[in-house]
């Protein structure tokens, strides 16, 4: 059973230990490690129940300092504990990192020492197996320990010259025009790193990869495993400067200013950088304990969405420590939204947090998913139920709204008054009426025939042609057509123009509306008068004859004048449909209303737009159409993509220029 150690016995280590604020706690992660030959041979070594121990006298919590204890290894376990139920925000990088964990052959002690009393101070260490007996077999040869010496300094980086140490534990230099070598990474592929640059959100990248930033984070790998276990770094640069990491780790400032000013610190000593940093980036520091630091970023010409960037405060050693992220490490304005959303900058991992925003966790973050988008939603009612619409992409001035659209069908029109049976002027006069003589039903006549008053026939004078189709008509016929005139407006106003017109000037004012033209109608309506047959109707009129039909049309007129005058609005109003009646239209022709409702979505996007636009949808309508525009230019629809959870992502296609983009969604 063959064990390797680090740090190895018989050596020296150096331990780098940062400066200390005047009124900070700090302590520092030692790591040590035993490696096994293989995994068969650690399971083995369990099974036997073989301890393996560190024996020292480094100064730990909980044991007086000088004095030599026992530490045993073991697996490595994250600081903290997962809550029961609880989820990861990305899920996949910690399986990977749990697969990985499943397969190594070493055991941990990462050994928290407050080394920043105990600067230029030595210890010493061996190594040692206790067995179930009790028997305990030292691995170390007498006189041939191992050492740690401790220095101040900063694990993995070394700095040159020039450096000022201030009270708070920040590094502070001044640089000339031109460009200047700060210091070099020892190992820069341990390191990755979050950049700054002008407006522009944090970018991930490799270390060696940063070039023109004004601010970075650096971050060391989880996996690395160093002992002298490095420490999350902020540089942050004055204006007219930049900072950029060689291939080999040599960190070069550029600067056109003769007062250009680098600060450099270990991330839980650098709240007053980070807010630095915040504010260049149009953002805020959000949060700063013991467990992270939060920074939000924004685009210069985008309000939304918010980046949030959550900085690991504590050392991870494992890689599968996971950050809470609170409801207090919001922006401000959080509470006033509708409601919002947490998604990956991939967008392939996004949540939903309605309103009211529940104090404590709203998500817990993995090692791969520190960077989060926060977006505001807005709910909206569609069909009685809420619909939730957010941008996840760069955008400013979102407006929401929802338009609906009624739609009639055709029904079919009045049909035509019957063809008037009133004779001409000219016919009263060529073609006499007068009785049949042998007609059972008329009593006997005297001899004597009584004579008859002929109406002249006067000649017609001379009219207009505007005026001849209307005077030269009978008032009954006047009547009749403008009775149908008003039963097709009627019928138009009913079936297309009233529930348009309910919209935009009221219920009121339609009804007033409709209550006029049903009187209009009444006053309009033919008499119902039986009809005579043509071989009944006599042209020579007699004074009898006249003076009935005087009295007749005097009923008429008096019967129309009480019923306009007893009947009143509302029951008008209520008769409207019996109009449809009256023109013999079926039921199956009345028209039928369909009902349409978008909702539409207008933002204004940024000159630069670094992503393509996405559209985050949650709620039980599903989509019928989606049109986009980009200052009133169609753009291509935009693909759909349904996510576990039932909620829908729209994907637009690349603008270029950035504009006015509207989304219509017809649900």
């Amino acid at each position: 059973m063959p064990l390797t150690f680090s740090p190895a016995l018989g050596e020296q280590t150096v331990l780098k230990v940062a400066p200390k604020a005047s009124d900070q706690f700090a302590a520092q992660t030692v790591l040590f490690k035993a490696t096994f030959d293989s995994r068969e041979s650690l399971l083995n070594h369990c099974a036997d129940g073989i301890k393996v121990e560190l024996w020292s006298d480094v100064p730990v919590f909980g044991r007086p300092s000088g004095e030599w204890g026992a530490v045993e290894f073991g697996s490595l376990e994250p600081e903290t504990v997962l809550p029961e139920g609880a989820q990861i925000f990305s899920p996949g990088s910690v399986e990977e990192r749990d697969s990985g964990a499943a397969q190594e052959n070493s055991l941990y002690i990462p050994l928290r020492v407050p080394l920043h009393d105990h600067v230029g101070a030595r210890f010493s260490f061996t190594y040692r197996l206790v067995h179930p007996s009790g028997h305990v077999q030292w691995l170390g040869e007498y006189g041939r320990n191992g050492e740690l010496v401790v220095e101040q300094g900063l694990p993995g980086v070394d700095l040159r010259e020039g450096w000022n140490i201030t009270e708070d534990g920040t590094y502070r230099t001044h640089a000339f025009p031109g460009e200047r070598v700060l210091g070099h990474l020892t190992d820069p592929n341990i390191w990755s790193s979050w950049s700054w640059k002008a407006s522009s959100v944090p970018a991930f990248t490799q270390a060696t990869e940063v070039d023109g930033a004004f601010a970075l984070v650096l971050l060391p790998r989880p996996d690395t495993h160093a002992v002298n276990v490095p420490r999350p770094l902020v540089f942050v640069a004055s204006h007219s400067t930049s900072l950029k990491i060689t291939e080999r780790g040599t960190i070069i400032l550029n600067s056109s200013s003769p007062f250009a000013r680098v600060s450099f610190s270990v991330l839980e000593h650098s709240k007053e950088l980070l807010n630095g940093v915040a504010a260049l980036s149009h953002g805020e520091l959000l949060a700063f304990d013991r467990n992270s630091a939060v920074v939000a970023s924004r685009l210069t010409d985008a309000g939304y969405p918010v980046h949030l960037l959550v900085l690991p405060m504590a050392d991870d050693v494992t890689g599968r420590a996971v950050l809470p992220l609170r409801h207090d490490a919001l922006p401000k304005e959080a509470s006033e939204w509708d409601g919002l959303v947490l998604a990956s900058p991939d967008v392939h991992y996004v949540k939903a947090v309605p309103q009211p925003i529940a104090e404590g966790e709203l998500a817990w973050l993995g090692a791969a998913s520190r960077h989060v988008i926060v977006a505001p939603y807005h709910a909206v009612v569609v069909d009685d139920s809420k619909v939730h619409v957010a941008i996840l992409t760069s955008h400013e001035k979102l407006d929401v709204r929802v338009d609906r659209s009624v739609t009639h069908t055709l029904p079919t029109p009045p049909p035509s008054p019957p063809r008037s049976r009133e004779p001409s002027p000219a016919s009263s006069v060529s073609h006499p009426r007068t009785q049949p003589r042998n007609s059972p039903s008329s009593p006997a006549q005297p001899s004597t025939p009584r004579q008859k008053r002929v109406r002249p026939a006067t000649p017609l004078p001379v009219r207009s042609t505007s005026s001849a189709l209307i005077r030269r008509q009978p008032t009954s016929v006047i009547r009749r057509y403008i009775h149908m005139v008003l039963n097709v407006f009627v019928w138009f106003w009913s079936g297309f123009v009233r529930a348009v017109a309910t919209r935009i000037v009221g219920e009121s004012t339609t009804r007033r509306v409709t209550g006029f033209l049903g009187l209009a109608l009444l006053k309009t309506a033919p008499p119902a008068v039986p009809r005579a047959s043509a071989e009944d109707r006599p042209e020579v009129l007699d004074e009898t004859d006249e003076e009935e039909d005087e009295d007749v049309q005097a009923e008429h007129a008096a019967h129309d004048a009480d019923a306009a005058t007893e009947v009143p609005a509302e029951r008008i109003i209520e008769s409207v449909p019996a109009i449809q009646v009256l023109s013999d239209a079926s039921p199956k022709a009345s028209p039928s209303v369909q009902t349409r409702q978008r909702v539409v979505l207008s933002a204004i996007l940024p000159s630069q737009l670094p992503e393509s636009p996405v559209v985050f949808l949650a709620g039980e309508p599903s989509i019928k159409e989606v049109r986009t525009t980009v200052d009133g230019k169609a753009s291509p629809s935009p693909s759909i993509t349904s996510l576990d959870s039932g909620d829908r992502l729209l994907r637009l296609m690349p603008v270029a220029t950035g504009g006015q983009l509207e989304i219509t969604l017809d649900l």
